[in-house]
């Protein structure tokens, strides 16, 4: 991380020298455009507290800065306290309140430096970026999330109808299992036919002998 910041301290020297000055800034005298440069260690010493792998100490520097932009809310303060709030990589890092304290100062930029301009505008740049791609990666997830239960819904349903075949084949299988016997039942009575009659006996009149004569 110190690499990175002695990079970006080395892009708002870079911007200092290139950008075009106002009127204003061109009129200042030498010694307040070097004052100007040298304040950039401010700024840069506290970036530096904010860095390493020690959350305990990360705490302790941001809340000496927020508490110096609480007391007495200077332009150099406040350029601190934003740039801390947008800096990664720390426990208390919140780009988006960062970043509205950036473009609340950077909208009076004569009460700013051309330093503390180069410095706010290049982390402005990173911290817009920044909740850019948070806000790409969200609504990504969000379609992922989505498509996910979709699919899981799909799922379900396939599953349910595969199921519901199931049933249907087993309630049909057994349907045919009845028909069947009912055949196999039909198919006996056929074959063994109609009961035979019961032979009638006979009337058991007998011809009486004529009465002799």
């Amino acid at each position: 991380m110190p690499s990175a910041i002695a990079l970006l301290a080395a892009l708002v020297l870079f911007s200092c020298n290139v950008l075009p000055a106002s009127k204003k800034a061109q009129e200042q005298p030498a010694e307040k455009q070097t004052q100007s440069a040298e304040n950039l260690d401010i700024y840069l010493d506290a970036l530096n507290g904010l860095t390493g792998d020690d959350p305990a100490h990360q705490a302790d520097v941001f809340y000496s800065i927020e508490r110096e932009f609480t007391r007495a809310p200077t332009t150099s303060n406040t350029l601190r306290y934003a740039l801390a709030l947008i800096m990664p990589g720390h426990p208390s890092t919140n780009v988006t309140e960062g970043k509205k304290v950036l473009e609340t100062l950077l909208a009076t930029p004569e009460r700013m430096t051309p330093t503390e301009r180069a410095f706010g505008a290049i982390f402005l740049r990173d911290a817009t970026t920044r909740l850019r791609l948070e806000s790409d990666n969200r609504r990504l997830l969000a379609t992922l999330d989505e498509r996910s239960k979709g699919q899981a819904n799909s799922d379900r349903r396939v599953q349910a109808q595969a199921e519901e075949n199931a049933r249907l084949r087993k309630a049909l299988a057994e349907a045919q299992q009845k028909l069947e016997a009912i055949k196999d039942i039909e198919r006996s009575i056929i074959e063994r036919g109609p009961s035979s009659p019961s032979s009638r006996e006979p009337t058991g009149e007998t011809q009486s002998t004529p009465p002799g004569r």
